[in-house]
């Protein structure tokens, strides 16, 4: 029934009131000070210009007043002087002039409070019309702006700061309304950002401090969203003091904590015989709400029943009815406080709780069962398990736990998800390799069980590049007996063997791993004389039980035969027999039960991959030691022993590892530089001889003094990459971040580890990444991060390792100027370039082509499929001799980017030719347009000149500045390897392993991007475009922009090709205005529709690409889930100073967002979001699947065990299990299939004895 006119009139009303005030009383400060000067003062008189003829100003409307400042206040008229605009432009351009003198910000804010916004508002109502100051600045002021800035808005007055110049961040954001700061980089800029001011004014008149709903949402203060439940045993033994003690700790924990609904919930939850949740997730906003309920708790009687109190945590508490945003990728964690042993089971209570997502943390007292404190927490112990003697060291411990709490947060945000895109890129050195999987399924494990081991094995396979002659895996499961399921050479792509592992059903049995371990040793022996016994080998046992056989026989001939084996203990897996199987320590995992696996995934898949990626290591390292008053002997001793221990793990020598020490408290002080020892005795003994200086921590001046040790004259050699690991236990005392900023600039990689008496703001402010700092408890724990900080070194990250899929020519100068010595440099080179090829016939392909008075191929790019093949050509290449027709050659190879030849250019597979050459070329005159024909081609020409080459010709060939590199001497292409490995990788495509998708593009076009950078974005999506078959039936593309408004620009399937695309992309005109993302995701879901494009309904995936360089000023978290909830994928790339934890509630997991520091570092990370989108079809949208193959897995063991049963009276001959006849199985298969149709089954499954 339509609603009556009354009604409407009174929404409109109710409406507008809400909208707020639309106009205002603007006051506009202009920097005329030496600093700005009087050549940029035109354009600040045109800015202010264009201000006045944008806004409407009438005596009901906007008023506005203007004054110039330097040392001091000049007013130019005031809010009541003029009442339109005609009389402003007039006084502008005869009496506005130019003042001068030195730049005194503060003084100008205090005398403009004074001037204007003191006095009576001549009658209008400052609700009605707020008063506003719009703030000019052109450097860092020379007094104070805060006390001055925070008087004004004390007075109701509203800032928006501008910057121009040279104008100081820190100013402007001192001086500003809430976000309401802009730095321009020029003065010019004023032009283009006059349009968006008059916006921004409307924005502050209507933004309301802390109004939520408005334009800012909640601002979390460092690492603080996350929902964080505290499970309290409160029977306290009878004593009153030591509940006191209890309460002060929770009370100190909660006023810490940044407590807010989109920041940090706390839930309490106290119990001993019963189990009562004092306050849920959804309630536990308020902080004085959640002190309150503490002080209220009370001792109870009664005995611990923690497995019981633990699985309400899991049922009532993280749910997301009651609170959770587990939905919305926001870390969980449980915090168990307990002083005694649990009458009931905790294990599998926590084992589902953690399922579930929930980190738990266990803080035992007194008389806490240690062994059920390990099983509750997760892994691994020493990070979440504390244990306190009394209830009175509970007040010690809570910073350490405050840290702890922090630390995880950031762990789960952005540490985990960047230490894995780290191991990936080291893991790509691991070439080839041949894997075995030997897979406990005795029936000791249950269904879920089983399929955490077969999750767990899928993702560490998932990590290598699974084919042929690259990486192959093979499948042994063994019980009493043992069966091969797949053989090495079975499956050769990723996918294939995923479903393969998904596959394996479990045998059930007992445990025989000695024999199993015979049989697989058969299995690697033949695998080794396949390839020539000239690829590493690898075993990985997973088990779950103490092995019933002798397995030190077999092992000892699996490592007679060089084979690497992984001993991984779950449950009752004996350590002592993991050791046998290992052979060392380094090479044996133990978890207390299955959920824990996926926690130790990148720790195995790192000890693989480290024998590769630290094969060549060449590094110059340098360690900055914090040797102040704070550390003490005894730490100081740990710390010598933590960094001989990273000396022992590289291989040092003049081509290999350099190390050098300086220590820092209030003095700096050289121990060695890095030339000064070759062997690791020289460095231990040197790092021994250290003496401990004490005083305070002067971290700022360190970093400066330390890096005059990155230079030659130090030892420090060029084109090695050279690292600084500070480490430390102190907070710095001096500025950190300036200096840590410039030894960055200077290719610097800073590895920062801090103990936590440091402070870690200031450790992510030195290494730049909080994924590049190590963050522990105490020094104990720095043996555990060892291998870590190795591997980074040795394989630091690069966004491209490896060239994918590519056609490369090489045309090689072979002329009479050049010497077989240099001939050799130059075959390096190239030799060099190829081996950081994937080389094979469907992905990077070579040709080449030498040249002197005629060019001669070499071979074509059809003509090979493996990198040992095209080395081994290039290396048995000899010079020609005669005069250099580079023109000739170049024309020449044309014909080798042809199909008949190998090419792949009609594919989309990219075109690159390298010319090397040292002389200038005798058809020079011809090179522009031979050279001009193939880039028209669609060939990329990049130009390496040496010695004699002439830049003017190098330009020539390569068409632009970029794409030509020139080296004095032949020695010199050592230099320019890297850049030009970086021009041919970003250049190759990633091997993308879906056909189809739809992907929408959307875009942040919000005032704070500069229209430089904005431009940088849409010629990073250009490029990423590039990289997909863009067509009506394969890759569709849309896109969106957002600021405060929401604008479509071109639908999925609009547009179809490349070319196109990219034309309109390039066309798209910058918004303005400000950054709301959740009403933008809100608006973007219309185009996954079938009426706007989307192909969502064949199953074709969908992805939503969202990038910004902002925190949203509304929520996102409910639109981003609605969205996922419907099956889009979501990515983010947030640039510059971003929310990490924004992002995630956007994205919904950690590793679908991405951070740079800027709009250049978009191009790094092209590869890495292509990639991210070409697995997107992999991932299973029904989340019911999991659940029905644990049931299956559950129906097959209970069909083996049934049909064990029947069939123990079967000899079964060479240990191989064999079927039973299909009736036989027919009839078990019915009545192990009947219980499993109830759905309470499943869960009764799990308490199934394996009898």
């Amino acid at each position: 029934m339509p609603r009556s006119d009354g009604c409407k009139e009174n929404e409109i009303t109710n409406r507008d009131a809400k909208a707020g005030p639309k106009y205002a009383d603007v006051v506009f400060l202009l920097d005329s000070s030496d600093h700005l000067g009087s050549k940029s003062f035109p354009f600040v008189k045109m800015f202010i210009t264009k201000m006045i003829n944008s806004l409407p100003i009438e005596a009901d409307k906007y008023r506005l007043a203007l004054a110039q400042y330097s040392d001091k206040l000049h007013s130019e008229f005031h809010l009541s002087t003029f009442k339109g605009r005609n009389p402003m432009l007039n006084h502008l351009k005869k009496n506005f002039q130019f003042l001068g003198g030195s730049l005194q910000i503060g003084k100008a804010l205090q005398e403009a409070h004074g001037t204007y916004f003191s006095a009576p508002t001549n009658g209008r109502d400052r609700k009605q019309f707020p008063p506003i100051l719009v703030v000019l600045a052109s450097a860092e002021s020379e007094d104070d702006v805060e006390e001055a800035s925070k008087a004004l808005q004390k007075d109701g007055v509203k800032i928006i700061s501008v910057g121009v110049q040279e104008a100081s961040e820190e100013n402007l954001k001192a001086m500003a309304t809430s976000h309401f700061h802009f730095n321009l980089r020029t003065v010019r800029d004023l032009s283009t950002f006059s349009q968006n001011m008059t916006q921004i004014i409307k924005e502050v008149t209507k933004y309301k401090e802390g109004a939520v709903d408005d334009i800012l949402v909640e601002v979390c203060q460092g690492p603080s969203v996350a929902d964080v439940v505290f499970l309290l045993d409160v029977s306290v033994n009878g004593s009153e003091e030591n509940f006191d003690f209890l309460k002060e700790f929770l009370e100190e924990s909660v006023s810490a904590l940044d407590i807010k609904e989109n920041c940090m919930r706390v839930g309490l939850v106290a119990y001993s015989n019963e189990t009562k949740v004092i306050n849920s997730l959804s309630m536990g906003i308020n902080k004085s709400e959640i002190l309150q309920n503490i002080q209220n708790l009370s001792p109870q009687t009664g005995q611990a029943y923690t497995g019981a109190a633990i699985n309400k945590l899991r049922k009532e508490v993280f749910s997301a009815r009651n609170g959770s945003r587990k939905n919305q990728g926001v870390p969980q964690m449980a915090v168990l406080v307990t002083h005694r042993a649990s009458e009931d089971n905790v294990t599998k209570a926590a084992v589902n709780l953690r399922r579930e997502g929930v980190a738990i943390f266990t803080l035992g007292i007194e008389g806490a069962s240690d062994t059920q404190l390990e099983k509750i927490a997760s892994h691994p112990a020493e990070q979440y398990v504390s244990k306190l003697k009394t209830f009175a060291d509970l007040a010690a411990h809570n910073q350490t736990f405050l840290k702890k709490l922090r630390n995880q947060i950031t762990h789960t945000v952005s540490v985990f998800s960047e230490w894995t895109e780290t191991l990936k890129s080291g893991c790509v050195d691991t070439e080839e390799a041949d894997i075995y999987l030997l897979i406990d399924g005795s029936g000791s494990a249950q269904a879920t069980d089983f399929h955490e081991m077969k999750s767990f094995l899928s993702e560490v396979v998932g990590m290598f590049n699974i084919a042929p002659h690259k990486v192959r895996v093979g499948a042994v499961q063994y019980a009493d007996s043992w069966d091969l399921e797949f053989e090495i050479n079975k499956y050769s792509n990723k996918q294939d063997l995923g479903k393969a592992i998904e596959n394996i059903r479990q045998m059930g049995g007992n445990t025989n791993t000695g024999a199993a371990l015979n049989f697989t040793l058969s299995l690697l022996q033949k695998a080794k004389q396949q390839r020539g016994n000239k690829v590493p080998c690898h075993l990985v046992v997973l088990t779950n039980g103490m092995s019933k056989d002798s397995i030190l026989e077999p092992a000892n001939r699996l490592r007679e035969e060089h084979i690497r084996v992984y001993a991984i203990g779950v449950k009752e897996a004996n350590k002592t027999q993991l050791r046998e199987i290992a052979g060392e320590e380094k090479r044996v995992y133990y978890v207390h039960d299955f959920d824990a696996l996926k926690d130790i995934r990148n720790q195995v898949v790192q000890e693989i991959c480290a024998e590769e990626a630290c094969k060549e290591m060449k590094a110059d390292i340098m360690f900055l030691v914090d040797s102040s008053g704070s550390i003490g002997p005894e730490n100081f001793s740990k710390m010598k022993t933590f960094m001989k221990n990273l000396v022992s793990k590289s291989q040092i020598g003049a081509n290999q590892v350099q190390i050098g020490v300086v220590q820092f408290s209030g003095v700096n002080k050289e121990e060695f530089q890095l030339d000064r020892f070759m062997s690791q005795s020289d460095i231990s003994n040197a790092i021994d001889q250290m003496v401990h200086i004490g005083e305070t921590t002067l971290t700022g001046s360190a970093l400066s003094f330390v890096s005059q040790y990155f230079s030659p004259t130090k030892g420090a050699r060029p084109n090695v990459r050279k690292f600084l690991i500070l480490i430390t236990d102190g907070e710095a005392q001096d500025v950190v971040k300036e200096p840590a900023v410039a030894l960055r600039q200077e290719g610097i990689i800073i590895y920062s580890v801090g103990v936590f008496g440091s402070n870690v703001t200031q450790l992510e402010e030195i290494s730049g990444r909080p994924e590049m700092v190590f963050y522990v408890e105490n020094f104990d724990i720095l043996q555990h991060i060892e291998d870590d900080l190795v591997f980074g070194i040795c394989s630091p990250r690069e966004e491209c390792k490896r060239i994918e899929i590519l056609d490369v020519v090489f045309v090689i100068d072979s002329s009479g100027s050049i010497d077989h010595d240099e001939y050799n440099i130059m075959k390096d080179f190239m030799i060099g370039l190829v081996k950081k090829a994937d080389v094979g016939k469907n992905r990077v392909r070579f040709g080449a082509l030498k040249y002197a008075d005629d060019p001669e191929v070499l071979f074509y790019l059809g003509d090979f499929d493996t990198k040992l093949e095209v080395i081994s050509v290039l290396q048995n290449d000899q010079p020609m001799g005669g005069n250099t027709y580079t023109a000739e050659a170049l024309g020449f190879s044309d014909h080798m980017f042809t199909e008949a030849q190998g090419s792949r250019l009609n594919k989309g597979v990219p075109q690159v030719l390298i010319v090397i050459t040292d002389g200038e070329s005798h058809d020079a005159d011809k090179l522009n347009a031979t050279a001009k024909a193939l880039r028209d081609k669609g060939i990329l020409v990049l130009a390496v000149g040496i010695a004699g080459a002439n830049p003017v010709e190098l330009l020539a060939m390569a068409g632009s500045s970029d794409k030509y590199f020139f080296v004095e001497t032949f020695g010199g292409l050592k230099g320019i390897f890297s850049d030009v490995t970086d021009s041919v990788c970003n250049s190759s495509k990633v091997d993308c392993e879906i056909d189809k998708v739809d992907l929408v593009f959307l875009m942040d076009g919000s005032n704070s991007i500069h229209s430089s950078d904005f431009t940088k974005m849409k010629e990073f999506l250009v490029s990423v475009i590039q990289d997909f078959d863009v067509s009506l039936n394969r890759v569709r593309i849309g896109a969106a922009q957002f600021s405060h408004n929401y604008r479509q620009e071109f639908p999925l399937g609009t547009f179809i090709g490349e070319k196109e695309i990219s034309f309109q992309i390039e066309n798209i005109q910058q918004l303005g205005g400000n950054t709301h993302i959740g009403d933008a995701l809100r608006q973007v879901g219309h185009y996954f529709r079938p009426d706007m494009g989307s192909r969502i309904n064949t199953g074709t995936p969908q992805v939503l690409l969202v990038l910004t360089d902002g925190q949203s000023q509304d929520e996102v978290a409910q639109a981003a889930e609605a969205l996922r909830h419907r099956g889009i994928d979501i990515y983010s790339v947030g640039i510059g100073d971003v929310d990490d934890q924004q992002l995630i509630q956007i994205t919904g997991a950690a590793e679908k967002k991405l951070t740079v520091h800027n709009f250049d570092e978009l191009k790094k990370v092209k590869k890495r979001i292509v990639r991210n989108i070409c697995t997107t079809g992999g991932e299973s949208k029904f989340p019911g699947l999991g659940y029905l193959q644990v049931i299956s897995e559950s129906l097959s063991l209970r069909l083996k065990r049934n049909s064990a049963a029947l069939l123990s009276c079967v000899s079964v001959p060479n240990g191989r299990r064999h079927s039973t006849s299909a009736a036989l199985s027919n009839t078990l298969f019915q009545t192990s299939l009947k219980p499993l149709m109830r759905p309470d089954v499943l869960v009764k499954e799990s308490a199934i004895s394996s009898n």
